[in-house]
């Protein structure tokens, strides 16, 4: 892929589909920079969750997993009545500890869906062999579906598998991330001396540039977002 390394840590883990990778990368590669900073107003919630993730023994790049679902946005709900930062379904919220009811949902409590999301991620980690992509697949589709696609294929390789497109779009729009931007520089970069990113990092995004962000990265119809603060000062 012209102009875009592709190595990851995670990168052995997968079983994807060449194309399709090009194709979400084709996606993202034209927004890199205003990818970036959306990540780095969200470092700090960036690093809370690599903490986490590394204490479950987990890829740490799974991080950005937050992007492809909600863009980072604690108040995202979808019509599927996903919620909060992961899209917790509320059985799956519940089955891994967290409180959902009208007067305390804990999917929009930034720790404690963290600590959830990551306990079902390793989960499914376990589950499916350490197999990144069947885990992501799982995380979005269910394990259940992914299990009976693995049987009725009699493989546990991704491309093998007949998944909804939603899926198969989000794992190979996972690991494009990780080949559009770099989440080690991205987490450990601090105080920039750039004025113009200082200011851009520090407000909350331009319509404009949610409407970008939706478009490219939102899988499910969110239908109630408050206004963003952004979560960190550079």
């Amino acid at each position: 892929m012209p102009g875009v390394a592709l190595a990851s840590p995670a990168l052995s883990s997968f079983s994807l589909s060449a194309d399709a990778l090009q194709a979400q990368v084709d996606k993202l590669l034209p927004h890199r920079h205003l990818i970036e900073q959306h990540l780095l107003r969200n470092q700090e919630t960036l690093r809370d969750i690599e903490q986490v993730l590394r204490a479950k023994q987990l890829p740490a790049n799974l991080a950005l997993l937050p992007m492809i679902e909600s863009t980072f946005r604690v108040d995202a709900v979808s019509s599927a009545n996903a919620a909060g930062l992961w899209q917790l379904i509320p059985a799956t919220a519940e089955r891994f500890g967290l409180q959902v009811q009208a007067d305390n949902d804990e999917r929009f409590d930034v720790q404690k869906s963290t600590q959830a999301a990551v306990a079902y991620l390793s989960f499914l980690y376990n589950k499916f062999d350490q197999d990144l992509a069947l885990t992501l697949a799982a995380y979005n589709a269910g394990e259940g579906r992914v299990g009976r696609a693995i049987k009725k294929a009699n493989s546990r390789q991704f491309t093998a598998l007949t998944l909804p497109k939603e899926t198969r779009d989000y794992v190979h729009k996972f690991h494009a991330l990780l080949s559009v931007v770099d989440l080690d520089t991205l987490t450990r970069q601090t105080n920039s001396t750039d004025p113009i990113l200082r200011l851009t990092v520090s407000r909350p995004p331009t319509d404009m540039e949610t409407r970008i962000l939706t478009d490219l990265f939102a899988k499910r119809e969110v239908i109630n977002m408050s206004p963003v603060k952004p979560l960190i000062p550079l």
